[in-house]
């Protein structure tokens, strides 16, 4: 047996000094919120969900594909409702607020049990939430065009 060699060299102690972290100026929390909103809204899964219910193949959806289709809708449905509600807040158009609450009631009502019925109402979801992305737009355009008369 060896015998034990001297030990480790102790560690100084290091007082680390950290600054606190600033908070970030509205102005970038502004415009990252409005990138993620925009990134939402041009996601092509909504348009892939939308194309299944409103294209040429949706006479051809099973029950199975409408039950797994249904909460993505209404998922994407919800999101948009909340971005408009978020970006337009108290300053939105009649049409934006009637969208809003159409998209509301909607989502608030339970799905249908028989499956025609199902999927007449995934198309309804469907075209509402075209309605609030059409809207969402047409507000989007509207403050742009406001930007720039003021600047």
């Amino acid at each position: 047996m060896t015998a034990p060699g001297p030990g480790l060299p102790k560690r100084e102690r290091r007082d680390l000094y950290v600054e606190p972290a600033r908070k970030p100026p509205v102005a970038a929390v502004r415009t990252a919120v409005r990138l993620l909103h925009n990134w939402f809204i041009e996601d092509e899964e909504i348009d892939d969900a939308l194309d299944m219910v409103m294209g040429k193949e949706s006479a051809l959806l099973t029950p199975d594909e409408l039950e797994e289709l249904l909460p993505r809708i209404r998922k994407h449905l919800d999101q948009l409702v909340r971005i408009a509600a978020q970006r337009f807040a108290g300053a939105g158009s009649p049409e934006l607020a009637a969208v809003v609450v159409r998209s509301r009631q909607l989502s608030a009502s339970p799905v249908p049990v028989d499956f025609p019925s199902a999927r007449g109402h995934a198309r309804h979801l469907a075209f509402l939430t075209v309605d609030v992305l059409e809207v969402l737009a047409d507000e989007e355009e509207v403050v742009s065009s406001d930007r720039r008369c003021s600047a």
